[in-house]
């Protein structure tokens, strides 16, 4: 029998996860990352800035391909521009165990990685978190880290945006350890920031002057775009997958680069000092997408199970 887990019975699924099991998902997947084959993705780009990936991945237990893409909506169209699927299989039969949604894993691995990354790297007493972009991605990045800690008193940023800032101030009324303040530009958004996120889907141009990054900061780019200028000058730089950012503009002016599973195995230093200022790049790894997948997958008895008749004995043409 065959699983269908469609973005209704994932969304319903994951609600009734804390927030605090993202986390130790994404922490646990990238310590276990050497007990995946993870080939880099493959990009399949299109015409008018549509495209999509291709994400395959195996362990021990599952294998998984996720088919990502965003396109433009047409006249009339309902649907989100980012789409996403998946295919699971067993990794020892071949054989097709279940057909995922992957528009909500993947948003929800997304944003817990970016808090995942804020928490690692962070300089010790931050408080005030700029974020620009309020779409899904940061609600599920700030429902992780403030869920994280929720005695630390924050100050978040929000760059003003068709009123989405209204819309994430609403969601934590009731956190009276958060402060929020909107703003109108992203130099306002950044300067005095001690962790910087950006969920934005295109940018032309980098956000700010070098100057308006103070000592310290930690920057997330979720889109990993907007922040080139931070590169030349940033202190140090980690990432989710060296191979998988090769071919970013300034990647051998870098001045440190590392691997986050070598910091979390210790193999690698992470933050030394707290005015070291540090980029995190996080090409979103396929590893994080089937291991969300498996466990939700291995825990949720919402699904549609269908007979899929495979190939069972050897056959002629």
């Amino acid at each position: 029998m065959m699983k269908i887990l469609d973005f209704e019975v994932i969304k319903e699924t994951c609600g009734n996860i804390d927030t605090s099991e993202f986390l130790t998902w994404v922490n646990d997947a990238f310590v276990r990352k050497n007990e995946y084959v993870m080939p880099v993705k493959t990009r399949l780009n299109q015409q008018n800035g549509n495209y999509f990936a291709v994400m395959p991945c195996i362990n021990d237990k599952y294998a998984m391909v996720k088919m990502i893409g965003r396109h433009e909506l047409k006249d009339g169209e309902k649907r989100a521009t980012m789409m996403s699927d998946m295919l699971v299989y067993e990794s020892d039969t071949g054989i097709l165990k279940a057909v995922m949604d992957g528009e909500y894993i993947t948003t929800l691995r997304t944003g817990s990685v970016a808090a995942h990354a804020a928490i690692t790297y962070c300089k010790e007493n931050s408080s005030i978190i700029g974020c620009i972009g309020l779409g899904n991605i940061m609600t599920v990045c700030l429902d992780v880290l403030l869920g994280s800690d929720p005695k630390r008193n924050w100050t978040v940023k929000l760059h003003k945006y068709h009123n989405n800032e209204l819309r994430i101030i609403q969601r934590y009324s009731k956190y009276s350890n958060v402060k929020f303040v909107v703003c109108d530009s992203y130099e306002e958004t950044i300067t005095d920031s001690d962790i910087i996120f950006s969920a934005v889907t295109r940018v032309t141009e980098n956000f700010c002057d070098d100057s308006v990054y103070k000592e310290g900061c930690t920057v997330i780019p979720i889109m990993t775009m907007g922040f080139q200028n931070c590169d030349l000058f940033f202190d140090k730089i980690f990432t989710d997958e060296i191979n998988q950012i090769r071919n970013f503009k300034y990647f051998n002016k870098f001045k440190s680069l590392s691997n986050t599973t070598d910091v979390l195995l210790k193999l690698k230093k992470g933050r030394e000092s707290n005015t070291e200022r540090i980029l995190v790049y996080n090409y979103g790894l396929a590893i994080h997408d089937l291991y969300f997948a498996s466990k939700i997958l291995d825990t949720s008895n919402k699904f549609t199970e269908i007979e899929y008749n495979y190939c069972k004995e050897k056959y002629f043409m």
